[in-house]
């Protein structure tokens, strides 16, 4: 039995909240070494509570087992529906301690199926849906894949109640299998062996009477309670941890904050001090300001009598301006009627410029007849005086009445000219 005291003290440090599978982790760390499987399959990890401790003993036996985890990881109606961060955090785990022998595969279980070779499994784990229906479908699908004499396992047979129906496959399977064994802690779990396994695959441990049997639950039921006692106090211990480490860092937080308190203080005694100078120079200036106001106020008197004297100018300045527009109005209507004036003496003008144009016209006519005339007036006085000075002027005597005329015709053309002037 030491070694099973042994495989009880596994712990993945993955796990992080008690599950229905915690008591039965040192059973299943010890049956994968009992079996020493060439391949182990799990149907439904979640958590990889249960996958992970199978997979610890694969390394502390060291055991030349192939691993293999199918899930969907979405979860179902009875393990509820969760988010990526399990598959997350189920995978890391699975890349950090085990990549070298175990897989997830994400998957359905009737799809994974697929993926096997009949007669290949010697180990299976079925912890999928726990309804009557589902968990038979399983166990008949998975059944080709089984090799001769494979060890199945079957948790929460011990559930009757909603719609869990693995206690009824399990009791159709024992009627069946008769090398089996039920372990009715944490929920149940029944373990049977395949009828055609070959001598060296038989496991003892199956076929011992109801006392060995009842011995061996009552050993791991011991050792489950013990894994549960660690896992609480390990869970209360690190809880304590974590208040231990958010208690320091709130000490050193606050201690933190008490120094910037204390430098903040002498900050602001500082500030305080600088103020009260700030306070006594206002107060001096307040004084100063108050004589300059007084000052001013005697100034501001003075202009607002300035301000009354101006407006008596202001009123008196306004009259004139009112006289001055009046005046101006007088002036504009004096401006019309002289512009009207000028207006009527430039069109007399207009018609006196005309009448002075034909008069011009008229005594430029007249110098022309004049200078004509007398041009005619010296060619006929030279005539005369040729005329006179001639022989023939005594010859001609009877003409001379004719030159009486010419100096009569001369007066009177004289005389006309003066009338036309």
């Amino acid at each position: 039995m030491d070694t099973l005291i042994d495989a009880a003290s596994f712990s993945p440090e993955s796990l992080q909240s008690p599950s229905a599978w915690m008591g039965h982790l040192p059973l299943a760390a010890w049956v994968i070494r009992e079996v020493s499987p060439r391949i182990f399959v799990e149907l439904g990890t979640h958590t990889a509570n249960s996958y992970f401790s199978f997979c610890q003993s694969v390394i502390e036996a060291g055991l030349a087992t192939k691993c293999y985890a199918v899930d969907t990881w979405h979860g179902d109606e009875h393990a509820g529906q969760y988010g990526e961060e399990v598959f997350t955090e189920v995978n890391t785990h699975n890349e950090e301690r085990y990549a070298r022998f175990s897989r997830l595969l994400r998957m359905t279980f009737d799809d994974a199926a697929g993926y096997f070779s009949d007669e290949s499994i010697e180990l299976l784990h079925i912890d999928g849906l726990h309804t009557y229906a589902a968990v038979r479908h399983d166990f008949e699908t998975w059944l080709p894949k089984l090799a001769p004499g494979a060890i199945v396992m079957f948790h929460d047979t011990g559930v009757r109640e909603l719609d869990f129906g693995v206690w009824k496959l399990w009791e159709e399977l024992q009627a069946q299998y008769p090398n089996s064994i039920e372990f009715s802690h944490s929920h149940g779990l029944g373990i049977l062996q395949l009828n055609d396994a070959p001598d060296a695959r038989r496991q003892k441990w199956l076929q011992l009477d109801v006392s060995g049997k009842d011995r061996l639950r009552t050993y791991f039921r011991a050792l489950g309670s013990r894994q549960l006692e660690r896992f609480e106090l390990n869970s209360e211990l690190s809880t304590l941890k974590h208040q231990i480490t958010d208690l320091g860092r709130a000490v050193a937080e606050r201690d933190v904050l008490i120094a910037d308190s204390r430098h903040h203080a002498s900050n602001l005694e500082l500030e305080v001090t600088a103020r009260e100078a700030v306070i006594a120079d206002s107060r001096h200036h307040a004084s100063n300001l108050g004589l300059e106001v007084t000052a001013r106020e005697a100034v501001i008197a003075d202009l607002r009598r300035h301000a009354s004297n101006i407006g008596l100018e202001v009123t008196a300045r306004e009259a004139v301006i009112a006289d001055l527009r009046h005046h101006a109005s007088n002036l504009e209507l004096e401006v019309t009627a002289r512009e009207a004036v000028i207006a009527d003496l430039r069109h007399h003008a207009s018609n006196v410029g005309q009448e002075v144009s034909i008069r011009d016209a008229a005594i430029a006519s007249l110098g022309h007849a004049l200078a004509a005339r007398d041009s005619l007036i010296a060619d006929l006085t030279r005539d005369v005086h040729a005329f006179h000075h001639s022989t023939s002027w005594r010859i001609t005597a009877p003409l001379r009445w004719i030159s009486d005329g010419v100096k009569k015709a001369r007066h009177a053309a004289y005389a006309t000219v003066g009338r036309n002037e």
